[in-house]
């Protein structure tokens, strides 16, 4: 029994390590693009901030998606079902093609709208426009390119899409050295050649995606989509809509509630907003290693509820809680005593500073808060359950979230303080409803 549960240890981790340094990887370069863009000044964070959450609210169609294929994939290779297993994937495939392609140009058609309802003002909505029109006018590029990562992932190729965005980051850190402050001959182009960066980062993972789907030892292999004659079924499609449905329905309406905080908090002005940004960023350290997590936990729960064993699927649970919990303590112990100088990378004036370090604080409380419940998350999505994920999502995030915003930040005046206490009521009240789903045992019993 002992060496039963060291193999499926070894397991987690080698699928997880990929995932987690993935994760990490792609919130590291966020924050070198926001450090190499903050010499501009406060405006500039400010402005690359503003185009977060409509970027992400617009993703969130296709990460639905993302996190449906991961599940599928996973159950149909458990249940050694490769022929509906790669019928899926073409399934969703076509339809991220032809809605990326609506929605991005959607998004540049209304570019200054969308930027004005989310908190733009006359110092940052210019840059803010300009931005988000290159990034989500070349959307596609990272549409496909995390689509097929999604479906890899599910198999249990976690370190396709590691090679991918680790690739796609650092091309897009020497891109932003290139075209940013314009070093080695090439232009200065200020926030439209950190856009221009991110881009020509995303075509690099694109192409690198669609030729992993070429190669023989992978179970999502177009050429046997080919060979088989594979097309997609009404059953694909309801079984994915089915899925995805759940899942869009907690992405938008999460990306309801963060974008409702993320206006609110632009009232304050742009430097608490810059520095508001910043600590999200460190934040989404966090997020990155549970995320990294939660993808082997959607994977291995999946196959192994699959293969009808759930013991199995209970102790990769186990295991992947464990991990987290002991990444999360060491992130705590480093933003709790390390506050001061990480902001310090960022800015320089002493009110920012003070911010920071506040700001920091809650992090440090936040960490392992936010890493367990993301997990949990991870193992309830693997199993099928996804109505509770969008209902505790809808409760915690879209209606929680800003109204404790509200109230803290705009009755009791505690300004950028009320925020994250806000964010730590939050991550608390959806740790403690997850938690409880997960102890109950009820995602053991879903089939999808």
């Amino acid at each position: 029994m002992e060496n039963e549960k060291k193999s499926l240890m070894r397991e987690t981790v080698n699928m997880a390590w990929p995932s987690v340094l993935e994760s990490v990887f792609v919130v590291f370069a966020g924050m070198v693009d926001t450090y190499m863009i903050a010499p501009m000044g406060q405006y500039a964070v400010a402005a690359v901030g503003l185009t977060g959450q409509p970027k992400y609210f617009t993703l969130s169609v296709f990460f639905s998606v993302n996190i449906a294929i991961s599940a599928l994939v996973a159950r149909r290779k458990g249940e050694q079902k490769r022929e509906q297993a790669n019928a899926l994937f073409l399934t969703g495939l076509m339809y991220v093609l032809v809605l990326g392609a609506l929605l991005s140009i959607l998004c540049v058609v209304f570019a200054e709208n969308i930027i004005v309802f989310c908190g733009g003002n006359s110092d940052t909505t210019a840059a803010a426009v300009s931005y988000f029109r290159i990034i989500m006018g070349c959307m596609m590029f990272n549409i496909i390119s995390l689509y097929i990562n999604a479906a890899q992932k599910g198999s249990g190729r976690t370190k396709i899409a590691m090679y991918t965005n680790v690739t796609s980051n650092i091309v897009n850190i020497f891109c932003n050295y290139l075209l940013i402050d314009g070093h080695l001959g090439f232009p200065a182009l200020g926030i439209q050649g950190a856009a221009i960066a991110t881009v020509i980062g995303t075509v690099i993972a694109c192409f690198m995606s669609i030729i992993s789907v070429f190669k023989k030892d992978s179970y999502i292999y177009l050429p046997y989509i080919i060979k088989e004659h594979i097309r997609p079924a009404m059953e694909e499609i309801t079984v994915l809509a089915k899925m995805g449905l759940n899942f869009l329905g907690e992405m938008l309406m999460t990306r309801v509630g963060f974008m409702a905080t993320a206006i609110l908090t632009a009232k304050l002005g742009t430097d608490p907003y810059a520095a508001h940004q910043v600590g999200m960023n460190f934040l989404n350290i966090g997020f990155a290693f549970g995320d990294g997590m939660q993808i082997a936990a959607v994977a291995l729960v999946g196959r192994s509820l699959g293969e009808k064993n759930i013991d199995k699927a209970k102790e990769y649970a186990k295991i992947t809680q464990k991990v987290g919990l002991v990444i999360s303590l060491c992130l705590s112990a480093v933003f709790a005593f390390l506050g001061k100088p990480l902001f310090g990378l960022f800015f320089k004036q002493e009110h920012m500073m003070a911010m920071g370090v506040m700001i920091c604080i809650f992090i440090a409380v936040i960490m392992p808060i936010q890493i367990c419940k993301i997990i949990n998350s991870g193992v309830l999505r693997g199993a099928g359950d996804v109505k509770f994920t969008l209902f505790q999502s809808v409760f915690s995030i879209t209606l929680v979230q800003p109204l404790s915003t509200w109230l803290l930040m705009m009755y009791l005046k505690l300004g950028l303080t009320g925020v994250w206490g806000s964010i730590l009521l939050t991550q608390f009240l959806q740790c403690v409803l997850l938690g409880g789903r997960y102890l109950s045992n009820k995602w053991t019993t879903k089939k999808i």
